[in-house]
């Protein structure tokens, strides 16, 4: 069985190969949601053990709001989709400009109904895309949307979820809507006999696309 704690150079080129796919996917459904021009740069993605959490990800002062969804099938584990808060509030405006008539749910800084949304669809592309390469049948909970200071979410939501996790892998994906730069970051966090699971089905698919 393949080690859990690496992929290979070869291997993570092939989870960036699936999961750019499923983020041009995701700028195709924004784009008839959002009824604008989107597009997507290449995402950056990231692979690390579940007690090494990003930087970036962990500065006490930064807000984020956050989408969470349980993940179940062939692989367990949990989703969480995040946006930084002020980039969150120009979406909302973006959104709001793009459908007139939408109504926002009074929720400071974050709106229900756009950001579980677009975590909906993020989540539902990206686990199609695993599925199309790695032939994984993975499903998502209905999205739960907070908004808080993303220390104290790792400290309640992700440290819990990632107990029996050994890595993460984060999507960290960049939506040009109108000209506006959205930064988004989405987690896949596999508890730990998923986790194995999922790697060995990414090696064996990689093998069998491209050989050794």
């Amino acid at each position: 069985m393949k080690d859990i704690e690496l992929l290979t150079d070869k291997e993570m080129d092939f989870l960036r190969e699936m999961l750019n796919i499923g983020a041009g996917n995701a700028a195709g459904a924004f784009v008839q949601m959002l009824n604008c021009p989107v597009d997507v740069k290449i995402p950056e993605i990231y692979f690390f053990p579940a007690s090494d959490i990003p930087p970036f990800l962990k500065d006490p002062a930064k807000s984020f709001a956050t989408v969470s969804m349980n993940m179940v099938g062939d692989v367990n584990g949990r989703l969480f989709f995040l946006v930084p808060a002020e980039r969150n509030d120009k979406l909302i405006e973006l959104v709001k400009r793009a459908t007139p008539g939408h109504e926002t749910s009074g929720c400071v800084g974050a709106d229900p109904s756009v950001l579980e949304e677009l975590g909906n669809i993020l989540a539902g592309v990206f686990l199609v895309s695993i599925h199309d390469f790695c032939k994984l049948n993975i499903y998502h909970s209905v999205p739960d949307l907070r908004s808080d200071m993303l220390q104290a979410l790792i400290d309640e939501s992700i440290a819990a979820a990632t107990r029996e996790s050994s890595q993460i892998i984060l999507a960290v994906s960049t939506f040009i809507i109108v000209g506006e730069n959205i930064k988004t970051f989405f987690l896949i966090i596999p508890d730990m006999k998923s986790t194995k699971k999922l790697l060995n089905s990414i090696s064996d698919a990689r093998k069998q696309m491209y050989g050794n």
